[in-house]
């Protein structure tokens, strides 16, 4: 810092003045999103270890998978509909069903706490029975939300600095 004459001048201040000329076009997003993936893995853990012993093999849809556009957005849970599942007799089933079935219910045994999107159809509106819900996804969010909340405060700060360290030294 040098002075001269009710002036006062900092030197070294290009580093500063480059990434803060970068930092509005996105460079807040890589910090803020490495630590977004890093509160998310207990919450994917979670929900692995908390499906059906039946759905384990299904475990490997549950995914974390970063959103596109402005906002640094991040969503955990079963995204891999293009994978298909084999059950015990050979037969292929789209794991996101499954695990959307044994979660909320079908038929008559449907969750009463989940809103649908659509009512029972009326051919099977008197139809009894079906899978009972097992509401294991949200029992995982729930025991795994203050983990995931205590991970990113840790690791926030330290992306952060980590992004200005790194954008400073050039």
């Amino acid at each position: 810092m040098a002075e001269q004459k009710n002036r006062v001048t900092f030197t070294g201040t290009e580093n500063l003045r480059r990434i803060f000329r970068e930092f509005p076009e996105g460079g807040y997003r890589k910090p803020v999103m490495a630590a977004f993936r890093k509160a998310a893995a207990p919450v994917q853990k979670a929900m692995k270890n908390n499906l059906p012993a039946k759905l384990k093999g299904a475990a490997r849809s549950i995914r974390i998978v970063p959103y596109k556009g402005k906002d640094p957005e991040l969503g955990v849970g079963v995204f891999r509909k293009g994978m298909m599942y084999q059950n015990r007799r050979g037969q292929n089933w789209n794991p996101w069903m499954l695990i959307y079935w044994h979660n909320y219910g079908t038929l008559a045994n449907r969750d009463s706490q989940h809103s649908f999107s659509n009512p029972r159809r009326n051919p099977s509106a008197g139809w009894k029975g079906g899978i009972k819900p097992g509401r294991f996804i949200d029992k995982a969010w729930e025991s795994s939300k203050g983990q995931a909340q205590q991970v990113f405060e840790e690791n926030a700060e330290k992306e952060i600095d980590k992004f200005f360290k790194e954008r400073a030294a050039k």
